[in-house]
């Protein structure tokens, strides 16, 4: 593997990788199309344009790997819930109809 100790230039990192044997560059290309695929799905999931759920499947991944790639990223996920009087509230007509089914 190429190990890169400075900043490089796309003229100069173009050779290096082109001396790569056809099985190094193939798999380098999937790692980048595949980032590059998981970049976008974040981008959308943040714009609110898509669900987690659908941002990982956008991703080719799993819901939770979608999570862990976003803490990795440092990226908080806000989950939006009712407020503790709602809360109770609901809970409260859910036992009601319990009840009333028994």
């Amino acid at each position: 593997m190429i190990q890169i100790s400075e900043p490089i230039t796309l003229e100069k990192l173009l050779p290096l990788i082109q001396k790569l044997p056809k099985v190094e560059r193939d798999q380098l290309r999937a790692s980048l199309e595949k980032e590059s695929q998981l970049d976008a799905a974040i981008l959308l999931y943040q714009e609110g344009e898509v669900t987690l759920a659908r941002a990982a499947e956008l991703a080719g991944i799993h819901r939770f790997e979608f999570e862990e790639a976003l803490a990795a990223k440092g990226i908080v996920r806000i989950v939006e819930v009712d407020s503790a009087e709602a809360s109770k509230t609901r809970i409260s007509h859910i036992k009601r109809l319990r009840e009333s089914n028994k």
